[in-house]
């Protein structure tokens, strides 16, 4: 005769947004120019006006795409803002990762893209506690593992997996892999292995790049002395540009 404690797990995805400046390259400039934003060609213009008139102009445009080196960054084709940007979105809302015991292990998944225009990087990081059930906390990998039924753990990675169920994704680079380049970062990016420690990078470009999609496979599992009830968490991810 025993008794079956059965617990909820869900989870709430929120974001913040920050970026760090730095001086990366001074503009070319005298007391008669500076040049703000470069091009290379034959024709093509950042902007040229007066007090009668405003003209953008391009011409032969023909390249697309990034080239860059330790010294330099180049964006080939048409005209475009040299405002830094920053891109971060979260979808998912409420998580539920449903109930769980000793004999099952609870997942769910969410998503985020990210991106960062004119910039020098950009990392995204998660900075919450573990789920919690009043002074109750699950246990967080902090080593990464395996999911693991009879054990109390809480863990998450960034990649498709095939345990302990078929659930998750590779990220998806948009449109292609020639203008976006973020990727998982360490500790998160196998199949099947799983992690959580608050203040982790989780995902990151070390250039400038386009939209990144990133899908979080979180997991959940029970001890024999993990206390019933529902287990919540606020999932706060910060996305941080340097420019």
């Amino acid at each position: 005769m025993f008794n079956r404690v059965s617990r909820y797990v869900f989870i709430a995805l929120l974001v913040a947004l920050n970026s760090i400046n730095s001086v990366l390259a001074q503009a070319p400039s005298s007391n008669s120019y500076n040049l703000g934003e470069f091009f290379i060609g034959p024709a093509g213009t950042s902007d040229a006006n007066s007090s009668g008139y405003n003209l953008q102009g391009n011409l032969g445009d023909i390249g697309a795409g990034e080239s860059s080196s330790a010294s330099y960054n180049l964006l080939a084709g048409f005209t475009t803002d040299a405002e830094p940007t920053l891109l971060f979105t979260v979808n998912g809302g409420e998580v539920g990762l449903g109930l769980i015991d000793t004999s099952t292990t609870g997942t769910g998944t969410a998503t985020f893209s990210v991106g960062a225009y004119n910039a020098d990087g950009v990392v995204v990081q998660t900075l919450s506690q573990p789920p919690s059930n009043g002074p109750a906390t699950l246990d967080p990998m902090t080593s990464t593992g395996p999911s693991s039924t009879g054990t109390e753990q809480f863990g998450m990675n960034l990649v498709a997996n095939t345990s302990p169920t078929t659930f998750g994704a590779d990220p998806t680079q948009v449109p292609d892999a020639s203008f976006s380049f973020a990727t998982v970062a360490a500790g998160y990016g196998t199949a099947n292995q799983f992690r959580y420690n608050v203040g982790e990078t989780i995902a990151e470009s070390t250039e400038s790049t386009g939209q990144t999609d990133f899908t979080i496979s979180y997991i959940a599992n029970a001890g024999p002395l993990t206390e019933g009830g529902e287990f919540s968490m606020d999932h706060i991810l910060v996305a941080t540009a340097t420019y």
